[in-house]
C-alpha cells in the first residue's frame, strides 16, 4: 500500500479492506441464483408464503391494501384478487364513475329500477331536487319543499297562484247505459248526503261532481270515501263516467263497484223482469281503473286563471299533423278558442261557474314559456261580460282526451326537451324563434275543471280555495308544469294539500273511512317514536294531565262512554238536512232531535277559539259546567297523582345496577377470552333491554284506553282531528268530531260553547263550535 492511499474500513469484516475498480455481472448473479429464485418463487405462489401485499417492504404496506387493490403496485394486483377469491372474500366491485352513472341510458336504468318499489310522478325529478320526499299510498309523493315556505304557500293559495301535482289520483272509467250506472251507484251512495251521480247539473258533462261512496246498502256506515266524477259528453247509447279517486281508496272502490255490478237487488217491489233485464245490464258494464293514463295538475288561488290564460294558447283552425284527429270528431276548435278568450277577461276562478269543465286543444306549451320567471297578469281594463260568464256552452265540455284510443298516438307524437331544442335552434330560418303554426309542433288536448272553493259563509270566506285543475295525457306533464312555474305559480305538495283543506274547513281523511284510520295508525307511530325518543325529564307526563291517549283519537271508546254501550262501528253525520238542523238547534240553543243510529254517531264541528290561544291535533273538546265562563282564566286541569312514578324510577335504578354488571362482566370475560360465556351474555344485552323498554312504555303510557268521558275534571265530548292557527280566521281553529249524545246534553243544559283543551296543557279555554256540512 503506497503512502499517499488512506486505508478503508469495513465494518462487516472488521478490518480494512480494498475495493476493486470493477466486478463481474455474471460471476455476481451466479452465486445469487439460489436467492433470486426463492424470491421468484414466492412472488409467483405467494400462497406458499404470505399474503400478496405482505410481500412488500414495511415501509410501502397499507391497512387498507387487503380490500383496495390499487393501493398495491399494479404488477402484484392480479395476483392480489387471485387471492382474494380463493380465499371465498371476492372483491368489492368499484362504484362506476359519477360520469359513466349520468349517462342518459344508465340514468334512465337506475331509475327504472328505483320505481319498483313506489310509483313516481312524471315531475318526480323535479320534485326530488326541491322537496323533501315521502311514501304514501304506493307513490313516492313531494311532502313539502325544502326552503321555508308554509306561510309562502298560503299567501300562494290565497292571493297569488299555488301549483300542486295530483297526478298519483287514480281514474277509472266506467262504460254503460246511463240507467245502469245510475242502478249501480244508487247501492253505493245515499242521496241525503248531497246531489248524485245522475242529477241534471252533471249528466251532460258540463260540470264535475262530488259523491261519497258506501259498502253496498250499508249507509251511513261502511265510509269509503269521496270521489270526483265526470260524465264524458258523447253521442252514443253507451256513456262514459270517469272517476278520480285518491289512491288509498282506489282498490276497495272498484271492488266495491264491481260487487255492486253483479249482485242483484233484493229489494221487495224487485220484479223477475227487472231482475233479468238486471242481470243482462252488468254484463254490459265495464269498469277499468288507469292509473298513469292522466296527469293532473291543482292550480289553486285568484292569480292562477292569469296563470293558464298566459300558458294556454288554443288552436283557432284544423290541426294539421296529429293522427289523433281522426279518432275524434267535431273538436269544434274555433268556438272554443273563443269562448275562452271571453272568459278569459275574469280576474279570478271564483267568478265563473261552480265546477265547469272546459275542453280545449291548446298548442305546446314551450312556446308560451317566457324566458325569466315573471308573474302573470291579468288585463284589468277589460269590461267583464257577467252573462257570458255564468253561461257555459253545451260543447265547451267535449274533449278527445277523454278517449283513451287517441293517448298513445299522442304519447308517440310528443317532442322530447331535445327535439324541441334542435327544432328551435338548428330548423328555423331564425334560431330561436319558433313559428306557432309550424307543423312540426304538436297539439295537445286538455281539460280544465273550476274549482269554486269554499262555499260555507258561516265561518270561511267565500271563494277562497278557488282555482283550476287541469287534466293532461300522460307524457307532458313536465312542458307543462314547467310553463307554469315560469309564469310565476308557486309549488306545494301534500302538506299544502292538508293545509289547504284545514283552511277551506274541511276533513282531509274522515275518520270513519279506512284511509282515515290508516292515516292516524301512521300519525299515532310517529308521534309515540318520537314522545319516546326523548329524555325521561323532557317528556310530558300525560298521567298528571289526565290525558290518557295522546297520539290517537279512541273514537269507539267515547262513543261507547256517552251511549253506555259498547260501540264498534261508527259514522260521520253526512245527512245535509239533519245537520243544517244540528246548526240551527246549536244557533238557538234548542234541544237536539233524535236520529237513527244516534249512539254510533260522530258530528262533524268546526272549533274557533273565542279568546288567545293554540288549538293542536288531538285537543280534547270538553264539557263546561256551571261557573266556568266566570272563571275561565283561572280555570285548570288540577294535578294528578302518577301511581307509576316510583315503579318507573325503581325499575330504571335496577336496570342501570344490571348494565354495570353486565359492562364488568364484559370486561373480564374479555380478559379470560371466553369466547362461549361472550356471545352468551350478548345474547342477553340484546333480547333485555327490549323487554325493558316495552314494560317502561306501558308504566308512562298504557297502550290500552278503558274511558276517555270522566278521565279528567271536565267531562270529554269529543277531538280535534286537526287544530292549528288559521290564516283565514285570523285565530287558532279546528276540525274535530263529538258525539251525538255529547251535543246533545250540552244543548240540554241551554249552552252552545264548549272548552278546549291540549294534550300538553292544563290550560282549558272558550271555544265556539259550528257544523261542518262537507267532510
Amino acid at each position: 500500500m503506497e503512502a499517499s492511499e488512506e486505508p478503508e474500513f469495513d465494518a462487516t469484516l472488521g478490518g480494512t479492506e480494498h475495493l476493486p475498480y470493477s466486478a463481474n455481472s455474471l460471476k455476481f448473479a451466479s452465486s445469487r441464483s439460489v436467492e433470486i429464485a426463492a424470491m421468484t418463487e414466492s412472488i409467483l405462489r405467494p400462497s406458499k408464503t404470505k399474503l400478496v401485499f405482505q410481500t412488500l417492504p414495511v415501509h410501502m404496506r397499507r391497512r387498507v391494501m387487503s380490500h383496495n387493490s390499487k393501493r398495491l403496485p399494479r404488477k402484484l394486483r392480479k395476483a392480489h384478487l387471485d387471492q382474494l377469491k380463493k380465499s371465498g372474500l371476492p372483491p368489492k366491485q368499484k362504484r362506476p364513475s359519477r360520469k359513466y352513472r349520468r349517462r342518459p341510458a344508465n340514468l334512465l336504468e337506475e331509475y327504472n329500477r328505483r320505481q319498483k318499489r313506489n310509483v313516481w310522478l312524471e315531475t318526480h325529478i323535479w320534485h326530488a331536487k326541491r322537496f323533501h320526499m315521502t311514501e304514501r299510498w304506493g307513490h313516492r309523493l313531494p311532502y313539502a319543499p325544502c326552503d321555508k315556505a308554509f306561510r309562502a304557500c298560503y299567501r300562494g293559495s290565497s292571493a297569488h297562484c299555488l301549483l300542486q301535482d295530483i297526478s298519483y289520483y287514480t281514474p277509472i272509467q266506467i262504460i254503460g247505459t246511463e240507467k245502469l250506472i245510475k242502478e249501480m251507484f244508487a247501492k253505493v251512495t245515499s242521496s241525503v248526503c248531497g246531489l248524485g251521480i245522475g242529477a241534471m247539473a252533471y249528466i251532460n258533462g258540463t260540470r264535475q261532481g262530488t259523491i261519497h261512496i258506501y259498502g253496498i246498502n250499508s249507509f251511513p256506515f261502511g265510509y269509503i270515501g269521496k270521489v270526483q266524477f265526470i260524465w264524458a259528453p258523447c253521442d252514443r247509447t253507451n256513456k262514459s263516467l270517469w272517476l278520480f279517486v285518491h289512491p288509498s281508496q282506489a282498490n276497495l272502490i272498484k271492488s266495491v263497484l264491481e260487487e255492486a255490478v253483479s249482485a242483484q237487488d233484493q229489494d221487495d217491489y224487485e220484479t223477475t223482469k227487472k231482475r233479468r233485464k238486471l242481470e243482462n245490464g252488468a254484463e254490459s258494464i265495464q269498469i277499468k281503473a288507469m292509473p298513469g293514463n292522466f296527469n293532473r295538475f291543482r292550480l289553486t288561488g285568484p292569480n292562477s286563471h292569469a296563470v293558464l290564460v298566459q300558458s294556454l294558447k288554443c288552436v283557432n283552425d284544423g290541426i294539421k299533423n296529429a293522427k289523433w284527429v281522426s279518432l275524434h270528431k267535431p273538436l269544434d276548435l274555433e268556438e272554443k278558442a273563443q269562448y275562452w278568450q271571453t272568459i278569459s277577461t275574469a280576474s279570478s276562478p271564483a267568478q265563473l261557474p261552480a265546477n265547469m269543465v272546459v275542453g280545449l286543444v291548446v298548442k305546446d306549451p314551450r312556446l308560451s314559456r317566457p324566458q325569466q320567471r315573471t308573474k302573470a297578469k291579468q288585463d284589468t281594463n277589460t269590461e267583464i261580460d257577467t252573462d257570458s260568464l255564468l253561461r257555459i256552452p253545451h260543447f265547451i265540455s267535449n274533449s278527445p282526451l277523454w278517449n283513451v284510443k287517441i293517448h298513445e298516438s299522442i304519447k308517440k307524437e310528443s317532442m322530447t326537451n331535445g327535439q324541441f331544442i334542435q327544432h328551435v335552434t338548428k330548423n328555423q330560418l331564425v334560431p330561436g324563434e319558433v313559428d306557432e303554426d309550424d307543423p312540426a309542433l304538436q297539439c295537445v288536448p286538455v281539460v280544465l275543471v273550476q274549482r269554486p272553493g269554499s262555499q260555507n259563509p258561516e265561518y270561511k270566506k267565500i271563494g277562497y280555495g278557488s282555482g283550476w285543475d287541469i287534466i293532461l295525457p300522460s307524457g307532458y306533464a313536465l312542458p307543462f308544469w314547467l310553463t307554469f312555474i315560469m309564469f310565476g305559480a308557486r309549488s306545494g305538495g301534500l302538506r299544502e294539500t292538508e293545509s289547504l283543506a284545514f283552511e277551506m274547513g274541511e276533513c282531509y281523511l274522515p275518520p270513519d273511512s279506512d284511509a282515515g284510520k290508516e292515516n292516524e295508525r301512521r300519525i299515532k307511530l310517529e308521534l309515540r317514536e318520537r314522545y319516546f325518543r326523548l329524555p325521561p325529564s323532557k317528556r310530558v307526563n300525560y298521567i298528571k294531565i289526565a290525558i290518557n291517549s295522546p297520539f290517537v283519537c279512541p273514537w269507539n271508546v267515547l262513543l261507547s262512554d256517552w251511549s253506555e254501550n259498547q260501540v264498534n262501528k261508527y259514522f260521520v253525520l253526512r245527512n245535509r238536512t239533519i245537520l243544517n238542523d244540528i246548526q240551527e238547534c246549536i244557533t238557538k240553543k234548542r234541544s237536539l232531535p233524535n236520529i237513527e243510529n244516534a249512539i254510533s254517531c260522530l258530528v262533524p264541528v268546526y272549533v274557533k277559539l273565542v279568546a288567545k290561544g293554540s288549538l293542536q291535533k288531538h285537543s280534547l273538546i270538553c264539557l263546561p259546567e256551571a261557573g266556568d265562563f266566570a272563571n275561565l282564566k283561572t280555570l285548570f286541569e288540577p294535578h294528578h297523582e302518577d301511581p307509576n312514578e316510583k315503579i318507573r324510577k325503581l325499575k330504571r335504578s335496577e336496570h342501570i345496577k344490571l348494565l354495570k354488571k353486565i359492562r364488568k362482566s364484559k370486561i373480564k370475560l374479555k380478559k379470560k377470552e371466553k369466547t362461549a360465556g361472550a356471545e352468551k351474555l350478548r345474547k342477553i344485552t340484546t333480547i333485555e333491554p327490549s323487554e325493558y323498554t316495552k314494560s317502561m312504555r306501558e308504566l308512562w303510557l298504557p297502550s290500552k284506553v278503558e274511558s276517555v268521558r270522566n278521565v279528567a275534571s271536565r267531562q270529554v265530548m269529543g277531538y280535534v282531528a286537526q287544530g292549528a292557527f288559521s290564516f283565514t280566521e285570523a285565530c287558532s281553529c279546528g276540525i274535530g268530531y263529538i258525539a251525538f249524545h255529547a251535543l246533545k246534553h250540552l244543548l240540554n243544559n241551554g249552552l252552545n260553547q264548549v272548552l278546549v283543551r291540549n294534550t300538553t296543557s292544563r290550560k282549558y279555554r272558550l271555544a265556539n263550535i259550528m257544523i261542518v256540512k262537507d267532510t
